[in-house]
């Protein structure tokens, strides 16, 4: 029986999961919200779903197995919550919130009312981490490893980026997943977290409108994890516009490097003795994986393998610290 699906926001994350949801033949699309009818009418119109102006009554959509919540992340916990008090599983996009008493509140709601959650944690899914964490439990590394990711943007065109009420900021919105992704390749838990961080995009013409009440956009974080593991990374959206986008990624152990080649997802991994170079999965492969794990726990009645809500706890737990040791000057213990 094909699982009934009801999609909350209908931007970008939010038409996303609605065709990840629509191409697979054990589910459909059957309700969507957003405040915009432009945008609840286009995605509707492509699934085939009942278009709705209130978020309880796409969630009350007759027959609805399962909720996709893909609105700015403040409001995950209101609605998540509402969600599976009504007796739908919930997948929510990442941050699982934006408080540690918001995912608290989730992960208590689906265990009181016996629902799956999973936070999309997509990268769990990506080829080259699934590759980095067979590695690291075969000791192919040779000891514990250390990560750099660089992730320099210009001003985000969707201001609720910058706004620390509404999506947080990078720390918070992107973070989690690096911070996950260095707990998922290692196994082990994060212990401790110090950061720096500044706010470039202050005075921008595109975030004029904000005034001051702009979240940090630029930071710079370390965080020790067990087993000797180091995470490293910059994150900046505060750019100038038409800054040209180029991530960077290194993982460096004892006896093999990896590191990003290019924009077209190429990678390669130096050993002592030869270079593996290897194409990654795309985006769209990589949003597929949470519903894709989504779908298997609701149908087969087990956890969803790629995110927990308490992996998305964690998650947020360690960009909370890394803005606490902003604002303190201080190292962050866990």
């Amino acid at each position: 029986m094909a699982l009934n699906v009801c999609v909350l926001g209908c931007g970008e994350l939010g038409s996303k999961h609605a065709a990840a949801w629509q191409a697979r033949p054990d589910a459909r699309v059957v309700a969507v919200y957003n405040r915009s009818p432009e945008r609840r009418a286009a995605v509707a119109g492509k699934t085939g779903a009942t278009p709705y102006d209130s978020y309880e009554k796409a969630v009350l959509h007759e027959g609805v197995d399962v909720v996709s919540v893909c609105v700015p992340n403040c409001l995950h916990a209101e609605m998540a919550c509402f969600a599976m008090k009504h007796g739908r599983h919930v997948l929510c996009e990442k941050p699982i919130a934006l408080t540690l008493d918001q995912a608290d509140r989730m992960i208590e709601t689906a265990s009181d009312n016996g629902v799956t959650l999973s936070v999309a944690l997509k990268r769990r899914g990506i080829a080259r981490f699934l590759k980095y964490r067979q590695m690291v439990e075969t000791g192919a590394f040779g000891g514990p490893i250390f990560m750099r990711f660089n992730d320099v943007r210009d001003v985000r065109p969707k201001l609720a980026m910058h706004q620390p009420e509404v999506n947080g900021g990078p720390v918070i919105d992107m973070g989690c997943h690096l911070f996950d992704v260095m707990r998922f390749i290692t196994g082990c838990e994060p212990v401790d977290v110090f950061a720096r961080g500044h706010i470039f995009g202050r005075g921008t013409q595109r975030l004029a409108c904000l005034g001051e009440n702009l979240a940090i956009d630029a930071a710079n974080i370390d965080v020790g994890v067990e087993g000797g593991h180091h995470l490293s990374m910059l994150l900046c959206w505060g750019m100038p516009e038409g800054y040209p986008e180029g991530p960077e990624e290194l993982i460096v152990g004892p006896q093999v490097t990896g590191r990003h080649i290019d924009s077209e997802c190429r990678f390669e991994l130096q050993y002592p003795d030869r270079l593996e170079s290897f194409t990654d999965s795309d985006d769209e492969t990589a949003t597929a994986a949470p519903i894709e794990a989504m779908a298997e726990a609701i149908t087969k009645r087990r956890e969803a393998p790629l995110g927990t809500g308490e992996d998305g706890r964690i998650a947020l737990r360690v960009s909370l610290a890394a803005l606490e040791s902003i604002r303190t000057g201080k190292l962050v213990r866990l």
